[in-house]
């Protein structure tokens, strides 16, 4: 039954997204991040929905007439050289002996990473309005607030005796995976409560808000908890009541420790203690492999998927093989210090972005939405790059939809002011209109 309803929904909205594009992002960010065909069992667990989505969106974002023309910022800058730097790293890959190991494997992740980049940039195309940005963070609010929820109830039910993981195939299977997303999307659901005028809406995300908080805690990730204090943290800082955010983060933190059951504080002692376990010993073993990797081939690095066994013993031959564990060093192993270089870049570019239109838009009426999203992005990518420290999630597809909504709120902030100040102008001065008054008297 859960096959036929999923292929229903998948298959009747595909003609939709060729005449309505937009609605075709919401239904490929709603595909993406709930992973709906993975909560089935048969042949729809398999079906490419992401595919059937993203083709007629893609065509009919070629035709449509609602979209943004004038979208050439820095970030979109940035993301297209990154995008590029990945071709030319992945050609290198392809045809150098010493990384012929897992050439493969490295044309398989561009592609994959190509489409999240082609996705990105198809909401930055069609996401033309205020009210459009706003829905399309709500459907990716959604998304994560229906794992949140079920993670609670899950988390309830067992006494959080059990670890929490997303659903199995998707990007946020693993629970440390599962902590990131949440944390970046925690900022997200709060901001947009507080400004929520609908009723059953602005529960649901202040209910996804603290089942999220929930489901990083259930996910026994010590990555996550990192990434959890920095997106409260924030939050706190954003909120103008920040004595009592203070209060409120003090008692929360009491009660974890105090309820917390016994298997998960026996993996977070060792954290909080400076004890490195054989997961932090490993993660410096695959930190010192990228280093040495990107310094011997510091313009392309080894391409995708270059943290293998063979590569191992081939640079490092005196410490055990380990995944990368960090999106930076994952960046410089994989993209060299050029791949890194544009990386940092574009996340700084959007930081300072996200501070200057929230700076721009304090006190303008009207625009006081930008302030809300410009918060949004700050926090979600507060979490992302301190979680990310001890996670390899460089192409994380969550990331490159903040990198998508900075460039559109940039588009519709200078939409909007423009407007502004196109209407101030037309206004008569009040010192012309009070002499007008004069005269008619």
């Amino acid at each position: 039954m859960r096959d036929i309803i999923v292929l229903a929904i998948i298959l009747g909205s595909a003609p939709v997204c060729l005449f309505s594009p937009y609605f075709g992002v919401l239904m490929w960010t709603w595909v993406a991040y709930f992973n709906p065909h993975r909560f089935t069992y048969g042949v729809a667990y398999n079906f490419p929905v992401a595919t059937v989505i993203a083709i007629p969106t893609i065509l009919g974002a070629i035709f449509t007439r609602q979209r943004n023309r004038r979208f050439f910022t820095l970030e979109f800058a940035l993301l297209l050289a990154l995008w590029g730097w990945f071709g030319f790293t992945t050609y290198h890959t392809v045809h150098d002996p010493v990384f012929a190991g897992h050439a493969d494997d490295t044309t398989t992740e561009m592609i994959q990473i190509s489409k999240i980049l082609l996705m990105a940039v198809m909401c930055i195309v069609l996401v033309n309005s205020e009210k459009k940005l706003r829905t399309l963070l709500i459907v990716t609010s959604f998304s994560f607030g229906a794992l949140a929820i079920k993670g609670a109830l899950f988390g309830v039910r067992t006494a959080g005796e059990f670890r929490l993981y997303g659903p199995p195939d998707s990007f946020v299977e693993d629970n440390n995976m599962l902590a990131l997303a949440m944390n970046m999307v925690l900022p997200m659901m709060f901001f947009l409560a507080r400004t929520e005028t609908r009723r059953l809406l602005r529960r649901f995300l202040w209910a996804s808000f603290f089942c999220g908080i929930v489901g990083v805690l259930l996910s026994y990730s010590r990555g996550g908890l990192l990434g959890l204090a920095a997106a409260l943290g924030m939050i706190a800082i954003k909120t103008r009541r920040k004595a009592l955010a203070g209060v409120l983060l003090t008692a929360m933190a009491f009660l974890v420790l105090t309820f917390a059951p016994a298997a998960w504080m026996d993996r977070m002692s060792n954290f909080f203690h400076g004890n490195l376990d054989e997961s932090a010993e490993l993660r410096l073993n695959a930190w010192q492999f990228s280093w040495t990797l990107a310094s011997q081939y510091p313009l392309t690095g080894g391409g995708f998927e270059t943290f293998t066994p063979e590569l191992y013993d081939r640079f490092t031959p005196s410490l055990r093989f380990a995944g990368p564990h960090s999106i930076y060093f994952q960046m410089l192993g994989e993209q060299g210090f050029v791949g890194l270089g544009l990386f940092l870049s574009l996340v700084i570019a959007m930081w300072f972005s996200a501070g200057r239109l929230r700076r721009l838009a304090r006190g303008q009426p009207g625009l006081g939405w930008v302030e809300t999203y410009a918060h949004i992005i700050q926090c979600g990518l507060a979490a992302y790059l301190v979680c990310g420290t001890f996670l390899a999630r460089a192409y994380f597809d969550l990331f490159y939809l903040f990198v998508a909504s900075t460039v559109i709120l940039k588009i519709l902030y200078r939409r909007e002011a423009a407007l502004l100040a196109q209407e101030a102008l037309a206004q008569p001065a009040p010192v012309a209109v009070e002499g007008a008054a004069l005269m008619q008297l």
